[in-house]
């Protein structure tokens, strides 16, 4: 059979060259990643075999070449064990070569199915660099340990570079980014948000810094018309708190207004009978008078309280009062129904008849009803002017407004005073 020594220099010996080559680096990757994945120890032994009878192979043949076509007269310089490997046949090599390619074939799937049924550093690494989220670990010098793929690409569209650096990455997102708590929100080129967190890692005793983003950026829109709707909110709770201190404002203002008329009815009627007492004593009952001005003195004193029981207990005293000044007063037709009206009617007849006496000089109040209104005139002087509504007129007016009436005062060819509801 011929041995290897013989066909050296030929095609097929240079064919078995390259093929333990080739048998040589793939046993070389096949050791590597057993190191790496933390084999067991048998398959350890038989890839590290493997391997250095490969290498020993590739060795030897490239040595013999070399020394057999290069330098001829140093073939005494060959070892024993090397002549007995180039007396053996060829065939004997190659089926060699055909085993440890065989034993490599079965070394590879066993890792692959490792790899497939264990968690290695390739799974991790995959795993990490498919999530949607950006992590970073580095050291406190800020070399990179660990970066996926979206943090990279982040990196790039923030920065135009890989990351390299975690430390100057870092304080160019604090730069550059919105600062919230303990998170920093970024807005990148594409429009994108994202949100960065910084955190610690323990490992052996040793810690790292954990840098993590998050694309917020629907999240972050919502958050900005919130804070746009609650600053709107803010400003309409404002303007509402504006409007609830005018509000009570106006509120105390006519209550003011309502007590300042008050008191000019109650005054306006007690100095009215007691001056048609000192003209017409004969006419006058003194002892209503005492009652009368015994009746004003609570009212200044914050003591006196509106007659309680019939709903026309205000018209009869009003009445009383008209007489009680010297004003007589004749009502046509039939009294309103609603008690708003029945009082703005008293109200009216009270401050018409003080007018009376004190600017026009009567003693008669004409009183005409109608279904939806009031009209009051007197026996007295027609005014001189245009009436100016001030004092009684002005709040008979505002009851009447927010009542849903209206009030017109008329000053020729005599005074009349209508109030439609």
């Amino acid at each position: 059979m011929t041995s290897l020594q013989s066909i050296s220099g030929s095609l097929l010996y240079y064919l078995i060259g390259i093929i333990s080559i080739l048998l040589m680096i793939g046993q070389t990757a096949e050791l590597f990643q057993a190191i790496r994945y933390k084999r067991e120890k048998k398959h350890l032994i038989v890839s590290l075999i493997n391997s250095l009878l490969c290498f020993a192979l590739l060795i030897v043949m490239m040595d013999f070449a070399m020394t057999r076509f290069i330098s001829p007269e140093d073939e005494w310089k060959f070892q024993e064990f090397e002549w007995a490997l180039f007396a053996l046949p060829w065939l004997w090599i190659v089926c060699g070569e055909l085993i440890s390619a065989a034993v490599l074939i079965l070394l590879f799937r066993s890792n692959l199915k490792y790899r497939n049924t264990h968690l290695t550093p390739d799974a991790i690494r995959q795993t990490v660099d498919l999530l949607p989220a950006g992590i970073c670990i580095s050291d406190d010098k800020g070399t990179v340990l660990l970066s996926n793929l979206k943090m990279n690409a982040i990196c790039r569209e923030l920065t135009g570079h890989l990351l390299s650096d975690a430390n100057r990455f870092t304080a160019q997102i604090e730069a550059e980014g919105e600062k919230q708590n303990d998170r920093i929100f970024v807005k990148l080129q594409s429009g994108k948000v994202c949100q960065f967190v910084q955190s610690a890692l323990t490992e052996s005793g040793r810690e790292y810094n954990c840098l993590t983003a998050i694309d917020v950026t629907e999240r972050y829109r919502v958050t900005e018309e919130l804070k746009v709707k609650n600053a709107h909110l803010q400003e309409i709770r404002r303007r509402m708190q504006a409007v609830s201190d005018l509000s009570g404002d106006m509120f105390v203002a006519q209550e003011e207004a309502a007590a300042r008329a008050a008191l000019h009815n109650q005054l306006g009627q007690v100095l009215l009978m007691g001056r048609h007492y000192l003209q017409h004593p004969d006419d006058t009952d003194a002892n209503l008078v005492y009652i009368t001005t015994t009746q004003m003195n609570s009212f200044l004193l914050g003591e006196y309280k509106e007659p309680t029981g019939h709903k026309d207990d205000l018209l009869t005293e009003v009445l009383w009062m008209a007489r009680s000044i010297g004003v007589t007063v004749d009502i046509n037709g039939s009294l309103p129904e609603q008690a708003s009206a029945r009082t703005i009617l008293a109200h009216a007849i009270q401050e018409c008849a003080a007018n009376t006496v004190k600017h026009a000089g009567g003693d008669r109040l004409n009183v005409t009803l109608s279904e939806n209104e009031i009209v009051i005139t007197n026996n007295g002087k027609p005014p001189k002017g245009e009436i100016a509504e001030s004092g009684g007129l002005l709040s008979l007016r505002r009851s009447a407004e927010e009542a849903g009436g209206t009030m017109t005062v008329q000053s020729r060819p005599e005074f009349k005073l209508s109030l439609s509801f």
